[in-house]
């Protein structure tokens, strides 16, 4: 009898144990991907002084204003083509606290499936540091200056301070621990019939912004309508200012 309780007791130390390690494992996994360092966007949602490209049909697509802690900015678009009209469009978002959690927001003017190779211009994480948002783009457009055929980003990296900074750029090598190579300082992708025709920079108006939004122009009348020029929406980075006084 004394034998059986105490492998009871045994059991059930175990059982706890095992549910205890469980849910601290859980919880590392859970925050893993947050950082170390959370900032804050702060102020109204600002326009960049100018759009890229023309002005059409405007269309904001992105998180511009959440009013939380837990904001989203741009860290890439991507466009896809139906019949040479370039109407359709994707704003990829991150939160600027937590890598895991990234939302692809779409703009479609197409009147059917989308049939072209994408166009992808982005910080991604596996290329760039993480932590690193769009603060200005351009577009390359056709020969008539109509459609847009070209994407072209620049960017900032948040840092582990919560302060912004250069554009981490390095692909790191795995193996040797190092930075195997640079990625371009402003990524680009663009079509055949771009022709080099690439229009002015759509910029945050303070290097201390970064895009929440993206203020896509098209083309009217009826679909597939093309996208004609690109603009931003931007907030302020802000660290979280520290705790003051005297502690009780």
């Amino acid at each position: 009898m004394n034998l059986s309780a105490t492998t009871t007791n045994r059991f059930r130390r175990l059982a706890v144990c095992s549910v205890m390690t469980a849910f601290f494992m859980t919880g590392e996994s859970t925050q893993a991907e947050r950082y170390l360092k959370d900032v804050m966007l702060k102020g109204a949602p600002v326009p960049s002084e100018h759009i890229s490209g023309f002005q059409g049909s405007a269309f904001e697509v992105g998180v511009p204003d959440s009013s939380s802690n837990d904001d989203y900015a741009v860290y890439g678009l991507s466009s896809e083509e139906q019949r040479d009209h370039p109407c359709y469009v994707t704003i990829r978002t991150e939160n600027v606290n937590d890598s895991s959690a990234k939302q692809d927001l779409k703009k479609e003017l197409c009147s059917g499936k989308e049939k072209s190779r994408e166009m992808v211009a982005a910080f991604t994480d596996k290329s760039y540091g993480q932590r690193s948002f769009v603060t200005g783009v351009r577009v390359c457009m056709n020969g008539d200056s109509t459609r847009v055929k070209g994407i072209q980003i620049r960017g900032q990296t948040i840092t582990d301070r919560g302060v912004m900074g250069k554009l981490e750029r390095g692909a790191s090598d795995q193996k040797m621990g190092n930075i195997a190579h640079l990625n371009p300082q402003e990524p680009k992708d663009d079509r055949p019939n771009c022709n080099n025709n690439w229009k002015r920079w759509a910029l945050c108006p303070q290097d201390n912004q970064i895009a929440t939004a993206v203020v896509l122009h098209f083309e009217a009348g009826k679909e597939p309508r093309s996208l004609t020029g690109i603009g931003l929406k931007c907030r302020t980075v802000e660290s979280p200012a520290l705790p003051t006084g005297t502690p009780f």
